[in-house]
């Protein structure tokens, strides 16, 4: 049972992050421990899913092993534990190559409560949301300066 103060109520977004080359020094972590300190996202749950050279894998949940509560890869917790399952980690084992890692995360947007509580409670539904990465921004971006 999900604590009710914990329950999310701005948009929740899940992303996957590959990493072919898996070199951690902690700056992927330090950014995300950033916007969770500014209030900017509410860090829900994260697994980090490593295919080692002989196809060994290895799925952790990332929490605070060692306890020192710094924000370095292995110390992220997030606020629901579970919410990415093992299966939802299965799923893109098959796909990575030796040697990579993938890391998946849940966040809430913080910064859309108010938003998303004015539409709800105006009888707004959200129907369509979609992404747009940040390469095919910069793509446009650099045709429009030619």
């Amino acid at each position: 049972m999900v604590d009710a103060a914990l329950k999310p109520v701005g948009s929740v977004d899940v992303a996957v992050i590959a990493f072919d080359e898996p070199k951690f020094n902690g700056a992927v972590a330090e950014a995300i421990a950033d916007l969770v300190r500014a209030g900017t996202v509410r860090l829900l749950d994260a697994i980090m899913v490593h295919k080692a050279e002989d196809g060994t894998v290895t799925l952790a949940e990332i929490t605070d092993i060692d306890g020192d509560g710094l924000p370095d890869l292995v110390a992220l917790q997030g606020d629901i534990p579970g919410l990415i399952g093992e299966d939802d980690a299965t799923s893109v084992i098959a796909e990575m190559p030796n040697d990579s890692a993938i890391l998946m995360l849940a966040w809430e947007n913080t910064w859309a409560i108010r938003t998303a509580a004015a539409i709800r409670a105006n009888g707004g539904t959200l129907v369509a949301m979609e992404r747009i990465a940040a390469a095919d921004v910069e793509a446009v971006l650099a045709a429009d300066e030619s």
